[in-house]
């Protein structure tokens, strides 16, 4: 099995403690950032497989963000995360490119799909 990299970008630290906890015990590497400037900066800098991203940050919208990613990395699989019902915006997230939109809270079975969905790797 690849060790993957994961960017994870929410503005609540309990989102990145449960992707270090979950994916990094099977040995993947997750950055975690907390604003979505930081996420760009990540994505200039770093190769990632996957971005798990949340929709709705203070200051800064997650669908926007979005479009910049893929500017910067056409290929790179996001997945958008949300806690509030955003139908408009999963709507444009996937008409951007996103590959899912999982809802919080979600658990580890959910990102295991998701992953193998977008990038078809099982974890």
């Amino acid at each position: 099995m690849k060790h993957l990299n994961i960017l994870v970008v929410d503005d609540k630290k309990v989102i990145g403690d449960f992707f270090n906890l979950t994916m990094g015990y099977y040995g993947h590497h997750i950055t975690v950032v907390h604003d979505l400037p930081g996420a760009l900066e990540a994505v200039k800098h770093h190769q990632f497989d996957i971005v798990f991203m949340d929709m709705v940050m203070p200051g800064h919208d997650g669908v926007e963000v979005l479009k910049e990613i893929k500017t910067i990395a056409p290929g790179l699989a996001v997945v958008m995360m949300s806690g509030y019902s955003l139908d408009e915006k999963r709507h444009q997230a996937s008409l951007l490119g996103a590959v899912d939109c999982l809802k919080k809270p979600f658990e580890v079975d959910d990102i295991r799909r998701v992953v193998k969905e977008a990038i078809g790797q099982e974890i």
